[in-house]
């Protein structure tokens, strides 16, 4: 049998957030692919400490966090892009002057992993507490620590008008929008693919041996990159436009259901 190797995205993927656990039928299909040899990756906006409950279980051998901006390989960092800080601090400055929120992902692969908002209001702390994300509004950590992901908190209704402003500004950045409220800042060089791209090269697969799940707009560039790119049912419309496969919905055991159907192709 051919080995490949499998990227897994964490959030509404294999995490289920009306339960905050990962399906036990996701788990076992996963044990199923190791135990042939394949290969196992996790892909997540994450940061590593945030997401380290979920990895665990998972046993991957590396993990792409941040959306591609550190790597690891059982456990330890193997690559890293930062944001070019001032960049970000002049961004934050200038979202502030139009009356909108910001923060910083604490992307510390050890101890704390508390994040700093800028305002503890709705549209920051509901899309930030759905993720159950630690956070802190005293310490501008984004002043003196690296910057591997950056948020902006501003309605859907306003990307028409402030997205082309913020892209004209900061050429340099990607905004990819992660809830109504919410949107990632990203160095416009990387991104899931990206990563993935990386771990292909260390470890030899070729994109054709490469498959991915994921369910939001941050995979998309993954999705389409890979042999065969998998969205899940509750998944963006816009993602699932570009899958290859849409599998059942992360609550109908739709891992466990895809991976079974792709091995009865084989």
């Amino acid at each position: 049998m051919m080995k490949n190797i499998y990227f897994f995205d964490i959030d509404n993927t294999l995490l289920d957030h009306r339960t905050h656990t990962i399906p036990e039928s996701a788990l076992e299909a996963i044990t199923k692919l190791q135990a042939q040899g394949h290969t196992i990756a996790i892909a997540t906006g994450r940061s590593y400490g945030h997401a380290r409950a979920f990895i665990d279980p998972i046993r991957p051998s590396y993990v792409i966090s941040m959306n591609g901006a550190r790597i690891l390989k059982e456990g330890r960092e193997v690559f890293t892009y930062p944001m070019d800080r001032q960049r970000v601090v002049d961004l934050f400055a200038w979202m502030r002057a139009q009356g909108h929120d910001f923060g910083v992902n604490n992307g510390g692969c050890d101890g704390d992993s508390t994040s700093y908002i800028s305002a503890r209001t709705d549209r920051v702390l509901i899309p930030l507490n759905g993720v159950r994300m630690p956070v802190q509004t005293d310490d501008p950590i984004y002043l003196r620590e690296p910057i591997y992901q950056g948020w902006l908190f501003f309605d859907e209704a306003l990307d028409g008008e402030l997205v082309p402003a913020i892209h004209a500004r900061y050429p340099e950045f990607a905004l990819v929008r992660w809830h109504r409220t919410a949107v990632d800042v990203m160095p416009r060089a990387i991104n899931k693919w990206t990563g993935c791209q990386w771990v292909l090269q260390a470890t030899g697969f070729s994109p054709e041996q490469a498959v991915a799940f994921g369910d939001g707009l941050n995979d998309m560039e993954m999705l389409q990159g890979v042999g065969l790119g998998i969205a899940m049912g509750n998944g963006h419309p816009d993602l699932k436009a570009v899958a290859d496969h849409v599998a059942p919905a992360l609550h109908h055991d739709g891992i466990a259901v895809m991976l079974a159907e792709l091995a009865n192709k084989r």
